[in-house]
């Protein structure tokens, strides 16, 4: 595609749209006195130079996504030719930095809400005073964050860019801006606030999406890829307009694979995590190499003369001299007279010699080559061709269309009207637009009933959290063609899953195993604003070392003091705060989380409801259609006008939308125990042994008597001491705090409830926008019956006196009109 003619026939087309519409109302200027014609040609002839606007100064932009610290900012100052974008090592990237091309320089720090920073405008800066001022609003803003959630900054710069100096590199016509937006990574964007700006933006923009070749091996793939999917559906990236670059291959190990290797590799994965319809464009590259060239040669053409100081150009050569020797001597393997060449250059510099721009282009060129510059400049410059249309001219030609067919589509009902030919047939007319405006509410309700009771059983079904009858509702919507309820639920089912695996378990197996507090920060800071992840590890560090003075009961920790432990009661109150703390902290994250997630399938969300709306206008029309309405369709233009005047409506989660119970109960008991022993005395009754003599005699003839001693018991009274136990009343204070299990099962009830709240909320959402849909639709034709009957009026007036004159009127109206739906046509069928 030839950028130049394609946007010079949208100029042509579209002036051409606007021409054929001017000359039909200088022609017949009695067709737009109508109130209802002059506000649609009104609404049409805004949105007509807003549109030529746009497209006599267009403007490109090109965002740079990337994974983690895989050198956007860099990548940009190479592309640029300037140090502006901060490049130190960590996250830099806290923000919007839009660097647009322009003769003048300017530096803009938009004041947004809650801004810590300097905010204000200032002209004339020094790439350097650029950098500190940008660097210094950067690092307040990653300081500012870790106490409080804060909108990221908004930076400007207008400065000469190096693509809009020669404008071969992108393909670029002279006339069309060139604009970099230098976006944070999604460490920096895990609010919904900062989604919300960012997202429209790379919807909007071609991309480069960097990775970083250290992360390509076997070992960290999966991960990086999972990165990058993120990175793309969070901000609503366009795949179809993306480049992937492969930065820091000057890595590359003499033992890795070969480079083509990972590279064809690394294709085919990335080709199936996005969904792509073709293997992507992944460029290997070292955006130092070309930093350093680049911007000692600066922003102007090469065969130019550069307008860099020779003192700044000595000090970014012997840097890309030493920080860049191993690529240099890679590249220079079997060619000795280029490396003397190169040796000669840096010890020239070495002796403060300046150098000229004819050995500054030279090194440019094999900067561009060994950098992968050109490779990445070349494909820039195919993919801006193949997608410039939608990038640049369609969005500029949505409202145009809209708006002229709102307007078209009522201009209709006055030819239609003008070739009404008898009184019988405007009496049947209007004999059916007054059944039209008598049944128009009850029809419009009736509608609008049977939708909401449609949706609302279908989120009904979605709330059982049975699969079995989720299924069948999803299996019933599709086969009605709701497929909007699909995406719907695709997108909370996949909120719900992401919260318990980047929260709930982290929290919940950190108290498990005691891990380390800045472990779990760490992990935090991944999915959660810093001042959230603060707040709640900062509770986990007092929480992980008490819990091992809790004995465990079911799946609750258990405790108990007496009342009168002063200390030890401290420490269960201590403990019951911290743990309830832990509890509103967690929801915060959660609905914090939840509402982020939420924003990331906004598009998800705005498909779906434009499905839904569009079956609710495809019931309306139908309703209306079968009025049968001879020659006016009344129906299609009030269709037509509603679309013109639809709008997005976004999801507003409330506050505190995840309500978690808990199990934390404190019991004051009372026990019975010993408390001590006493002494008393006590009467004993005891038995003796007295010996008592018995006398007896043996039989025999000579009488003999013998005794005989024998032990006789004798009962005795007497007094003794014993002891005995004492028995007391105890109180004690028992405590039941959930375990690390139960907290994480209690924190996912809080999910599943939560989410019921918020298919309620959605269910609100859905029908709220629905009725909006149907009170305009009853607007328009409302508006549209009332100029029907002011044209049949006067068409009968007409058909009565017999007036030549006005019907050759309409029928010139009517072949200037149908010069105007071509010049349309054309423009639709070129671009759409």
């Amino acid at each position: 595609m030839n950028i130049e003619s394609t946007l010079s026939t949208a100029r042509t087309l579209l002036a051409d749209l606007g021409n054929a519409l001017s000359n039909l109302v200088n022609s017949f200027p009695e067709g737009f006195t109508d109130p209802a014609i002059a506000s649609r040609l009104e609404d049409f002839q805004q949105t007509y130079e807003t549109a030529t606007q746009r497209l006599n100064h267009p403007s490109l932009s090109i965002a740079t996504l990337g994974t983690t610290s895989s050198g956007k900012s860099t990548i940009v100052n190479a592309l640029m030719g300037r140090r502006i974008a901060p490049i130190e090592a960590g996250e830099m990237s806290g923000g919007v930095l839009t660097l647009r091309h322009s003769q003048e320089c300017e530096l803009v720090i938009e004041a947004t809400p809650g801004a810590a920073w300097e905010t204000g405008s200032w002209t004339g800066l020094s790439d350097e005073e650029l950098y500190r001022r940008i660097k210094a609003v950067m690092n307040t803003y990653h300081e500012v964050r870790k106490l409080k959630e804060c909108i990221a900054p908004q930076i400007t710069v207008s400065a000469p860019l190096f693509p809009a100096g020669d404008l071969s590199l992108s393909g670029l016509p002279a006339g069309i801006g060139i604009e970099f937006l230098d976006l944070p990574g999604l460490k920096s964007v895990q609010d919904r606030a900062n989604l919300q700006v960012i997202q429209p933006l790379v919807g909007k923009a071609f991309s480069l999406v960097a990775l970083d070749y250290m992360q390509v091996d076997e070992e960290h793939r999966q991960k990086l890829l999972g990165e990058l999917k993120q990175v793309v559906e969070f901000l609503h990236g366009r795949t179809d307009s993306m480049i992937f670059i492969l930065n820091r291959v000057d890595n590359r190990g003499s033992d890795d694979l070969p480079i083509a290797v990972r590279l064809e590799k690394l294709q085919e994965e990335i080709q199936q995590v996005l969904g792509l319809a073709e293997l992507p464009d992944v460029i290997p590259f070292n955006a130092r190499l070309l930093y350093y060239a680049q911007c000692a040669w600066g922003t102007g053409a090469l065969n130019d003369p550069s307008q860099v100081n020779p003192q700044v150009r000595s000090q970014l050569l012997k840097a890309f001299f030493q920080e860049c020797a191993a690529v240099i001597k890679e590249r220079t393997a079997g060619d000795r007279s280029l490396r003397d060449w190169l040796r000669k250059v840096e010890d020239d510099l070495e002796d403060g010699q300046p150098l000229d721009d004819y050995k500054m282009r030279r090194i440019m060129y094999y900067a561009m080559e060994w950098s992968g510059g050109k490779a990445l400049w070349d494909c820039i410059r195919t993919r801006v061709q193949e997608s410039f249309s939608e990038l640049v001219i369609l969005p500029a030609l949505f409202d145009v269309f809209n708006n002229f067919d709102a307007l078209t589509e009522t201009l209709d009902i006055l030819v239609k009207t003008s070739k009404i030919s008898n009184q019988e047939q405007v009496k049947a007319e209007r004999n059916k637009i007054a059944t039209i405006r008598r049944d128009l509410q009850k029809n419009v309700k009736r509608i609008g009933d049977d939708f909401q009771k449609e949706v609302r059983e279908y989120i009904d079904a979605l709330k059982t959290n049975d699969s079995k009858t989720i299924d069948k509702a999803k299996a019933e919507a599709k086969k009605k063609g709701r497929e909007g309820f699909s995406l719907v639920f695709d997108a909370v089912a996949a909120v719900e899953g992401d919260l318990t695996i980047s929260l709930i378990a982290p929290v919940r197996d950190a108290l498990q195993k005691n891990d380390a507090t800045y472990t779990l920060e760490e992990k935090l800071q991944e999915v959660i604003a810093p001042p959230l992840a603060k707040d709640i590890t900062k509770t986990y560090d007092h929480l992980r070392g008490r819990i091992n003075n809790f004995s465990v009961q079911s799946e609750s920790l258990y405790r108990k003091v007496k009342a009168d432990d002063k200390h030890g009661k401290m420490e269960i109150e201590h403990d019951e705060r911290r743990f309830r703390l832990l509890y509103y902290t967690m929801r915060q994250a959660i609905t914090a989380r939840a509402e982020f997630l939420l924003q990331t399938k906004a598009k998800q969300f705005e498909d779906a409801l434009q499905s839904l709306v569009n079956d609710q206008l495809k019931r309306l029309d139908i309703c209306f259609t079968s009025q049968e309405i001879y020659s006016i369709n009344i129906e299609q233009s009030a269709v037509s006008d509603l679309r013109k005047k639809l709008g997005n409506n976004l999801i507003k989660l409330p506050e505190n939308l995840f309500q978690i119970s808990d199990t934390i109960k404190q019991i004051e008991k009372l026990e019975q125990e010993v408390i001590g022993q006493e002494t008393y005395n006590k009467e004993v009754t005891r038995t003796k042994y007295e010996k008592r003599t018995e006398y007896y005699t043996t039989g025999s003839c000579f009488k003999e008597t013998k005794t005989r001693f024998k032990d006789v018991p004798v009962n005795y009274t007497t007094t003794e001491q014993e002891t005995r136990d004492k028995y007391g009343v105890i109180e004690y204070v028992e405590i039941y705090l959930p375990s690390p299990q139960l907290m994480g099962k209690q924190w996912s009830e809080g999910i599943t409830q939560g989410k019921e709240a918020l298919w309620d909320i959605l269910f609100t959402w859905i029908t709220e926008y629905l009725d909006v849909v149907s009170k305009l639709f009853e607007e328009s034709i409302v508006d549209l019956t009332d100029l029907a009957e002011r044209r049949l009026a006067e068409q009968l007036t007409i058909i009565e006196l017999n007036f030549e004159e006005k019907k050759q009127f309409w029928q010139g109206f009517e072949i200037e009109k149908n010069k105007v739906d071509q010049s349309r046509k054309k423009l639709e069928s070129e671009f759409r």
